[in-house]
């Protein structure tokens, strides 16, 4: 008997899941399930270097909403960059709760060495979720004059 039920409750599972998805276009942030929202990052550097082991990249999302006070930060990923070349992505997760559609989101990533020096960041808004921006983030870091 549950082999005639499955394809059918394969098929449901379906079309719920496409009724309650965001259509194209659409200016609601893409939700990753039980109520969580998800950013895709991708960050690189024009300069044709390999960073020696040991540099860090941290992404964050926040909220730049307001001139001037500091931005909130919703999510944040880090990690140690162990000779491997950009692009750098990451997939930042957070409770969509947080999102008001009224604010401004962004993107930001840096990129440390390993004794904590700032070698590149972001000095350009990358915006995301709101405002008619998407839910990526193709980010190009700019190199630290040292």
């Amino acid at each position: 008997m549950s082999s005639v039920f499955g394809p059918l409750v394969a098929a449901a599972s379906v079309l719920i899941v496409a009724a309650y998805a965001p259509a194209a276009g659409s200016s609601e942030p893409p939700i990753a399930g039980h109520g969580m929202t998800t950013v895709q990052v991708s960050a690189t550097y024009r300069e044709r270097i390999l960073l020696p082991p040991g540099h860090v990249l941290t992404v964050r999302i926040e909220d730049v909403s307001l001139a001037d006070a500091p931005s909130r930060v919703l999510a944040e990923h880090t990690e140690t960059l162990e000779g491997r070349g950009p692009p750098y992505r990451a997939t930042l997760g957070f409770p969509s709760s947080q999102i008001d559609p009224r604010h401004t989101y962004a993107a930001r990533a840096e990129i440390r060495d390993p004794s904590g020096a700032l070698r590149f960041v972001t000095d350009t808004r990358y915006p995301v979720l709101t405002q008619g921006a998407g839910a990526s983030a193709d980010i190009v870091l700019k190199s630290v004059g040292n």
